[in-house]
Formats: structure tokens, sequence, C-alpha cells
């Protein structure tokens, strides 16, 4: 279980861990992201230092576990006792990667937002798993097989949404399935103010643009079009009524037993919500904590760090070393999570115009010439602005390709760009 909050939600968090009914050899591992569960008692507390990110304390705990299945559990579930007895009582195929517990909402939210969000259950894994790209299911409850785990390189860090989105994505494509059991089912709690929820609306959509620059083919729906679907499967629905069949309710529709007050302030939340996605699909998917010192050495790389890649030991022996990679690979090597590494692709629109703007009007014959000299198989200046801003953070930093012709096309484009020394061995 990733936690990350104070002291008596951790105590919260061990309760629901220690409710669990236990086989021999089970382990229970609370990986605190936020340094107060010492003092708890029970489960196997693990301080996760560095990246305050679920996906960071998620692998951090499952280097931890020693066997071949793990559970991931989010802090704001609240499990049943027998859940883990729910998810084996079915046999699983050899080519289960991952088996998706049902998340339902749990009971008794007061606020406007919890009652939105329980309503919504925009957490709900069987909607999650007949998603129109691909299947997927989010890890509050999420029960993995280790070498599926360890295949694909566990959760994407560095990202502060949709990590788990991509993991499933990521496992498939491996060549494991991901299948779900509606009886291994946890209750979460929603978020109880406006501002957490509006605040998780913009990183949801934030980590759905990444997943469109990650996935070729994958268009993130915005709500507006979700609401005219459900606009129209309600008219269908009505139509079907007539003809004598039992209706079924929309997704993301409030339940019938909501009154039309209610009802009006769900709507109006709607409305809210949409123009918090559609700004949250111009942001960058990257965490606002992330470090900014400055560095040394800025190592350009493509898609990096890959499981088994020379590159990784040899990035990991340059002091004072920041890679600027162009993407990451579909299984990250574990030595690589020590690097400090920036991706291009999680950087947002917003981001990108903002920054092809600054670096035009700081040095506009550097990008003119960048502009026409550019191999069209290259990133544009668009794509590689805001790294040129992140090298002028680095006040004094050379560049260095790490990696092949790619890898030494964009580094001589930022050095230019940036009006920083190359260092390029393969000149030598």
């Amino acid at each position: 279980m990733p936690f990350a909050g104070d002291t008596a939600a951790a105590a919260d968090a061990a309760r629901v861990l220690l409710g669990l009914t236990l086989g021999e050899g089970d382990e229970l591992i609370l990986a605190d992201n936020s340094g107060v569960a010492g003092a708890v008692e029970g489960p196997t507390v693990v301080l996760v230092a560095g990246e305050k990110s679920p996906a960071h304390a998620r692998n951090v705990g499952a280097a931890r576990a020693r066997n071949d299945w793990i559970l991931f559990l989010d802090a704001d579930t609240i499990a049943p006792a027998g859940l883990l007895d729910a998810y084996f009582e079915q046999p699983l195929a050899p080519a289960v990667g991952a088996l998706a517990g049902e998340v339902v909402p749990a009971p008794g939210g007061r606020t406007l937002a919890a009652r939105y969000g329980a309503a919504r259950s925009f957490l709900r894994q069987e909607a999650h798993l007949s998603h129109p790209y691909r299947p997927r299911a989010v890890a509050a409850n999420l029960l993995v097989r280790r070498a599926a785990f360890e295949q694909v390189g566990g959760f994407y860090e560095g990202v502060r949404a949709a990590e788990d989105t991509d993991f499933c994505w990521r496992l498939q494509e491996a060549g494991w399935t991901l299948e779900i059991r509606p009886g291994a089912r946890v209750e979460h709690r929603y978020r109880a103010s406006l501002r957490e929820l509006r605040r998780q609306w913009r990183g949801y959509a934030a980590g759905r643009a990444w997943l469109s620059r990650r996935y070729a083919g994958f268009e993130p729906e915005p709500a507006v079009a979700r609401a005219l679907s459900r606009a129209a499967h309600r008219g269908r629905g009505v139509g079907a009524h007539a003809a004598g069949a039992t209706p079924r309710a929309a997704r993301g529709s409030p339940p019938a037993a909501v009154g039309r007050l209610e009802r009006a302030r769900f709507l109006a939340l709607d409305a809210l919500l949409a123009g918090d996605e559609l700004a949250g699909f111009a942001l960058s998917n990257r965490p606002a904590d992330e470090d900014q010192s400055p560095a040394g050495v800025v190592l350009v790389a493509d898609r990096f760090p890959a499981e088994g890649d020379p590159l990784v030991e040899l990035a990991l022996a340059v002091a004072a070393a920041r890679v600027e990679a162009a993407a990451r690979p579909e299984a990250v090597a574990a030595a690589g999570r020590a690097l400090r590494i920036d991706f291009r692709e999680d950087d947002g629109a917003a981001s990108r115009l903002s920054a092809v703007v600054r670096v035009a009007a700081r040095h506009p014959v550097r990008a003119l010439r960048d502009v026409t000299g550019r191999d069209a198989r290259g990133p544009s200046l668009t794509a590689l602005a805001p790294a040129v801003l992140r090298l002028a953070r680095d006040r004094g930093a050379r560049v260095q390709p790490l990696g092949g012709a790619r890898a030494r096309s964009t580094a001589r484009r930022l050095a230019a760009l940036a009006g920083r020394p190359l260092r390029d061995p393969g000149d030598s």
C-alpha cells in the first residue's frame, strides 16, 4: 500500500492491511512516502525516499515483497477481510499478468465532492476494462503476477497520473492478459473537497494527454463528447423502455435515487470539471516537486533507460549528470531509477508552446537555423523547446549524447539552441 499522509492516516492505512485474512507466508507492506509511519505496528513499514508519487512508492514496496503475487491497494480504500481469497477463488491461467478487483464507492460521503465521486464512480474497474482503446485498470485494487511486474519494470515513475493505465497497457503489449475479479471488491473514499477534486481532474486529464503522446491511436475523449454519448445512450434507453426492455444506467450518470437539486449540483460540477479537464489536457504530466538543482553534465538519450542497456551503467558513472531523454522504453531498468531523468514525452502542450515562444524570443537566429536545418525525422523545435529551457537552468553544463545517431542529432541541436559546448565521443 503506497502511503503519503499524516500519522492518523497512517494508523488507518495499517488497520486496513491488518484486517485482511492472510495465508502462510503472506506479507503486509506499507510504503511510506511521507516519513510519518515509522511508529505504526503490524505491517512492514518501508520508508520511501525521493519522489513523492504512488508509482515510486509502489515500486519500492514491490521490491521489498518476496511472493509470486503482489496486491496493490490505495490508502484511501477499505478492504474486506476475505479480499485475498476472493482473488484466488477461480483458477488462473499462466498468461494472466494481473487481476483487477472491483472498486466501489464507500458509503457516507457528506460533502458535495464526495457524493459526486460516489455517484459517478469513476474508478469502477468494469468500465475501465471495457475501454475502447485497450483494457485497463486502476491500481487502487490490483493483483499483479511478480514475473509480469518485473518483465515490464513496474510502474513508470516521474509522472503524476495515468501510470496505472500505462502499466496495464505495457503488460498486455508484453503478452500478458488482464482480467477482472468482481467479487474481490474494495470500497474507495472519494475526494472530500471541491478543490481536491478539481486538482485531481486536471491531473487525470494531463495523464490522458500523456498517454496520447505515448500510444499511437489513443485519443482522450473530452467530457463534452462523453456527455453527448450519455445523452444518446439515454435516448436509446427511452426507446428500448417504450418497447418493453429494461433500461440501463449510462456510465457516469447520477443514480436514479438522486433528487432534482442534487442532480442539478452534479450537472453544474460536470460543467466545471469539463473546463478543468480541457485545461489539464494542456498541462505537463510531471510531479510538482521535481528536482531543479543544476547539473554538471546533460546526457541526451532517445528511449531510456531500457533493461540491459549498458548506457545505464555509463550514465550512472558520470558525476552530477542529468539525462534528457525522448521517452521511456517499454521496460524500464530498475538501476535507471537512481538517475535524474527528464522525459520530453512528459511536456504538455502549454509548456511546449510557452517554451518555444521564449526560445524564439531569446535566440531568434538559433531558432531559425534549427527550423531550417532540422531533419524531418527529428523532433520539432516546439518539442525540444522545454528541454532547451531546462538546459538553461543547468548553468555551465556541457551536453553529451548518450546513444546512437538520433541521440547525437538531438544533442547537437540542444547544444546549438542553448549555446552550450557539446562533447560527442563519436566525433573523436
